[in-house]
């Protein structure tokens, strides 16, 4: 039971149930889940059960995930808790977005199973607990269709292309939009970095030749000790640049040229200005 292989399928279930896509999510739930939804009174006990439940549905809502944070606990060999801090947008044809912030728990159990070839083990979830009930309306069963008559508007929100995953050293995994990020910078004499967001800095595990290689062309090397996001940089000088936040961060004389010429190509919605001195 790879602890790091179910944070994946479960970031992968949710955002894919969230793309109205449920086919993962039945894919992995045992038999006997125990499903606890996120507003009052709900609650269903095995697969069946929810399955036919979904099938009575009918919904035009459209969602939206923001970032995600992962803690993992492992209370026993054959067994995971994951659970899932985000953001979740939902949009009403009515033209209303409500923001939620969701807490997600799975659990995984590892259960031996019989095969062609013998038995093997198999990670089902057992239960699926959105801990954060919310108001609810009578005519509602699973999908919050009416909740938009006593919602409030929320500022429209687009999804960032592309996300990050970065783990904590205490083994917190956090799942970060791109866009978001302002720079990423080296802890010195060890194998941390610092993640420099919009609204906060996180440090996690990793070097920066890791995150060149395992997302590449989302962040620019303009330093032994820095990657930074192209979309952020606000003005170009010798020798530094200058991001969206104020930020200055060092460019080496050598690299300052052909720096300049990757951030002046870069197809951005606001060229960085640049000044010779």
């Amino acid at each position: 039971m790879k602890t790091k292989d179910l944070i994946r399928r479960s970031i992968f279930i949710i955002t894919e149930y969230f793309k109205n896509n449920t086919e993962p999510f039945f894919e992995n739930i045992s038999d006997d889940v125990l499903w606890i939804g996120p507003a009052q009174r709900q609650q269903i006990q095995g697969k069946e059960n929810m399955i036919q439940a979904w099938a009575k549905e009918k919904h035009v809502l459209t969602f939206t995930m923001g970032d995600i944070k992962v803690i993992t606990v492992s209370p026993a060999a054959h067994v995971r808790e994951i659970i899932l801090h985000y953001d979740v947008y939902t949009h009403y044809p009515s033209g209303y977005t409500h923001l939620r912030e969701q807490r997600l728990h799975y659990t995984w159990r590892e259960k031996q199973v019989k095969t062609e070839k013998g038995s093997e083990y198999r990670s089902e979830i057992i239960m699926l607990h959105v801990s954060n009930a919310s108001l609810s309306d009578k005519r509602d069963s699973i999908y919050p269709i009416h909740y938009d008559q006593i919602a409030a508007s929320t500022p429209a929100f687009s999804e960032p292309e592309r996300y990050i995953t970065a783990k904590t050293s205490d083994m917190i995994v956090h799942r970060i939009a791109a866009s978001r990020i302002l720079y990423i910078e080296t802890v010195k004499r060890s194998a941390k970095l610092q993640i420099h967001t919009k609204n906060d800095t996180i440090i996690v595990c990793g070097t920066l030749p890791e995150f060149e290689k395992d997302y590449p062309g989302l962040f620019l090397r303009i330093h032994a000790s820095y990657l930074l996001n192209p979309a952020h940089v606000r003005k170009i000088r010798r020798f530094c640049v200058t991001l969206s936040d104020g930020t200055e961060l060092p460019i080496p004389e050598k690299k300052y040229t052909r720096i300049k010429a990757q951030l002046l190509q870069k197809d951005m919605s606001k060229q960085p200005e640049h000044e010779e001195s």
